[in-house]
């Protein structure tokens, strides 16, 4: 059973459940300690365990958090990153990869990390390669992602999501509001362009984890989260509605969650 400090406000969205946290900082810390305590109740009966992991400005607090909780065998534990941009010119340092890696894979030392390698001269080579990983890994075990301004989850697009997707990985199109959102995030001020394309898992491979957390903090989800949480029919026109027919854990803060939602529960 995971241990929650008290106070939090709890609802659900369909199967999943909702905790909103005061602010970022606060649903960074409770994110991490939820997802550590999966981590540490699944090692105690499994030699290894697989997680997948986002970047992304909503994630910073939750993987700060996270690479300080005590007591895991990191040693024991495989990441893969769920998705990257794609372009051959991009330095690095504006990558997801480079966020997760920075953020948490150097401080914690996991058994091995896979990252989509973001420059790969052919992008559909690369989410073939990426995808046989992922299928060699089997069963991932925890899944830890936020949610799009548009409403994507990895970088599965609004109108461009098959929910029953026989791929593990796609080369895929940034949605305009994607790019929108990359023009206002700190970590792409200083490119000079956005990306165009990603390489993603797709959502069946996502949500086929066995245990499902979203962190999405900050007052520029509340728009999107208000829309999800409106529609009790999954549809590909908004790809995180589908969190209403799947069994998890989605920890907002006031900042980001919708208005109607605090006021009822106030």
């Amino acid at each position: 059973m995971i241990l929650r400090p008290p106070q939090a406000l709890m609802t659900h969205y369909g199967h999943t459940e909702v905790i909103v946290c005061d602010d970022e900082f606060e649903l960074g810390r409770r994110a991490a300690a939820a997802v550590a305590g999966r981590m540490r109740e699944l090692l105690r009966s499994q030699d290894e365990i697989s997680m997948v992991l986002a970047a992304g400005e909503s994630q910073n607090m939750f993987l700060s958090a996270l690479s300080q909780e005590r007591d895991l065998d990191w040693q024991r534990v495989v990441c893969f990153n769920m998705d990257d941009f794609w372009d051959v010119r991009m330095p690095e340092r504006f990558t997801c990869g480079y966020q997760t890696r920075t953020q948490l894979y150097d401080k914690v030392r996991p058994r091995q990390f896979h990252l989509v390698r973001f420059n790969a001269p052919d992008p559909e080579a690369e989410a073939r390669r990426f995808g046989g990983l992922i299928a060699r890994a089997g069963a991932i075990d925890i899944l830890c992602q936020g949610i799009g301004t548009s409403g994507h989850l990895a970088l599965n697009e609004p109108g461009a999501t098959d929910f029953r997707d026989p791929e593990l990985v796609r080369v895929v199109d940034l949605a305009e509001q994607s790019k929108r959102q990359l023009r206002d995030d700190p970590n792409f001020r200083d490119l000079g362009y956005i990306p165009r394309k990603g390489i993603t898992m797709t959502i069946p491979a996502l949500l086929a984890a066995r245990h499902i957390f979203t962190m999405t903090p900050l007052a520029l989800k509340r728009e999107i989260l208000t829309r999800m949480m409106a529609i009790t029919h999954p549809t590909a026109g908004l790809p995180a509605t589908i969190l209403y027919q799947t069994p998890g854990i989605l920890f907002v803060d006031r900042n980001s969650c919708p208005l109607s939602l605090l006021s009822g529960r106030s």
